[in-house]
């Protein structure tokens, strides 16, 4: 179940209607159901990130084990503001804000939490297909 306060209208989600899963978009319906036990998040993955415009670091030192994944920010400045994703060699995935190199907030590891991320950091949505 996904905390109600984490959710935005088109953010991208698992729904559990009439027995079967599927991804969709997240609406205003979803968000003021009284029960959302049907409502799951979409955890990351490497598929993911490369299909929102990330792409694989190469020369990252823990490959092949592991995997970095960047997404360069389009926010005005000097500094330099990137999302990392990162799968660890157990295959967890997480991504998380970082400014001049340096890590500017908690990791996350949903889809929709993602989309939160990148809406706050730019104001503007992160293209996901579904």
């Amino acid at each position: 179940m996904i905390d109600v306060n984490e959710l935005r209208c088109g953010n991208i989600i698992l729904y559990k209607n009439a027995g079967r899963v599927r991804k969709v978009r997240c609406t205003a319906q979803h968000i003021s159901m009284e029960d959302r036990s049907d409502l799951y998040p979409v955890v990351l993955k490497p598929e993911i990130f490369i299909s929102v415009g990330f792409r694989e670091n190469e020369s990252y030192p823990l490959r092949p084990q592991a995997q970095e994944f960047v997404l360069t920010l389009p926010v005005m400045g000097v500094q330099k503001s990137e999302i990392r994703g990162y799968r660890k060699s157990n295959g967890e995935c997480f991504a998380r804000a970082v400014v001049n190199d340096q890590p500017a907030s908690n990791n996350v590891f949903h889809l929709h939490l993602l989309q939160n991320l990148y809406h706050a950091l730019t104001g503007s949505e992160l293209q996901v297909t579904i």
